[in-house]
């Protein structure tokens, strides 16, 4: 036989008491969140990062890798790769060899006719005090080229925060050309965001207020094409100063520089730095691409994404992802935040409101999976279709899923379920 009908008051006290238990259960859900996510909390309430690049690792790091795939272009690579190898001891421990090896370099690629060059490096004004020449022979390569070339720029941490930054501009080397543009070298905190802008102050002395300086891959990505700051993206990246997601496991044109002395090299580079040419891969078509040049330096080693990279190979990804459109921008907290409550709505609130109001409906095709006895059908039909309805839509219009609201979504769900079944097997149920 059935059980008899609530009445009005039994309905509306049921309906009292399982809202104070959400509402408790809510609270401390949102605890637990706000606890798990307090580093990055207060990392946000800070203008200054102290803290090395990270990334996110294992099953995370293949979802980010799977959704950001989709972002993919199919336009051409306009981004290729040279690498001053890890062997080339004494150029990567010596300053001023380094000064001289980079100039031999950058002849050999001007006659490659590049449309910008890129150099992942910093050049302070006092650092090869002890063999001027070097500087001086690199400045003169830097004035016979014709084409933009990027230097990185350098910054230092400042002990507090000022006029709401504690980035100071390092003493940069005056290469005193008009085809020499800077950009910071600096990463975010979170690799796989390409970084575009920060405050910076002129120097740790001055009390002026900060400038915004553009990124090393942000200068290199408008040198090539001017007409980037325009596009509708990027104009709306730029005003609400959120950093895009980068496609990262992209594959760029790549070639060591004893590769490129052996292809293009005069005799004479060749012979100054003894390059052994033996088994050398074929030439790179480098004719009006973008070139970015940095050193197999172990400190400049980074993991992102599950992957393994070094920060001028990370740098030109980047650079690459904003020339083709390659990244997914961030979703605005709001949205992540309506999709969670709306989330919540759906498996707590409705059913509860069902239960309390329209009784008569326990026998609905699709609404009886809200009632006590099938909630982890319902469950379980709105976790996975939400994930879905709101991945297609981020990537329909090119933003990167909140898949840090699906993992506590993931986390909540499992304990509803849990708390189904355990209640189910405490009340079997009654036949008739």
């Amino acid at each position: 036989m059935e059980p008899p009908k609530p009445t009005p008051a039994q309905r509306k006290s049921r309906l009292l008491r399982r809202l104070l238990l959400g509402i408790v259960y809510l609270t401390a859900l949102s605890g637990l969140i706000l606890w798990e996510y307090r580093e990055h909390l207060e990392l946000l309430s800070s203008a200054c990062d102290t803290s090395d690049p990270g990334t996110s690792t294992g099953f995370y790091a293949r979802t980010y890798n799977w959704m950001l795939d989709r972002a993919s272009s199919d336009a051409a690579t306009q981004v290729a790769v040279v690498a001053i190898p890890a062997n080339l001891a004494d150029i990567q421990s010596n300053v001023c060899l380094g000064r001289q090896y980079l100039s031999d370099v950058l002849r050999t690629l001007a006659t490659q006719q590049p449309a910008v060059i890129v150099v992942d490096k910093f050049y302070g004004p006092s650092s090869c005090n002890t063999f001027p020449q070097a500087t001086q022979e690199l400045l003169a390569t830097v004035h016979s080229l014709t084409f933009p070339i990027v230097v990185g720029e350098s910054t230092d941490l400042l002990p507090s925060e000022r006029h709401e930054t504690c980035l100071a501009r390092r003493p940069q080397l005056d290469f005193q050309a008009p085809t020499v543009l800077h950009g910071l070298t600096r990463l975010n905190v979170e690799t796989q965001n390409i970084p575009l802008r920060w405050p910076v102050l002129p120097s740790e002395s001055s009390q002026e207020e900060p400038e915004l300086k553009d990124s090393l891959s942000w200068t290199a990505a408008q040198a090539y094409d001017p007409s980037l700051a325009s596009r509708p993206r990027i104009h709306t990246l730029l005003a609400t100063a959120r950093p895009p997601f980068a496609r990262l496991s992209m594959d760029l044109p790549r070639q060591t520089s004893t590769q490129l002395l052996c292809q293009a090299g005069t005799p004479g580079a060749q012979k100054r730095w003894s390059v052994d040419c033996t088994g050398n891969a074929p030439p790179l078509n480098l004719r009006g691409k973008v070139i970015v040049i940095g050193s197999e330096d172990t400190s400049d080693r980074w993991s992102v994404l599950d992957h393994r990279m070094w920060g001028f190979e990370i740098q030109a990804r980047y650079i690459q992802a904003l020339l083709s459109g390659s990244y997914l921008s961030a979703l605005p907290d709001w949205v992540a935040l309506a999709f969670f409550a709306c989330f919540i709505f759906l498996i707590e609130g409705l059913p509860t409101l069902l239960e309390a109001y329209l009784p008569h409906l326990k026998h609905h095709r699709f609404l009886s999976h809200a009632f006590h006895r099938q909630r982890y059908l319902w469950v379980l039909f709105w976790t996975l279709g939400s994930f879905l309805l709101i991945t297609l839509a981020c990537l329909a219009f090119s933003y990167l899923p909140p898949l840090a609201a699906f993992g506590d979504i993931v986390l909540l769900v499992i304990t509803r379920l849990l708390f189904f079944a355990a209640e189910s097997s405490e009340k079997p149920l009654v036949h008739s």
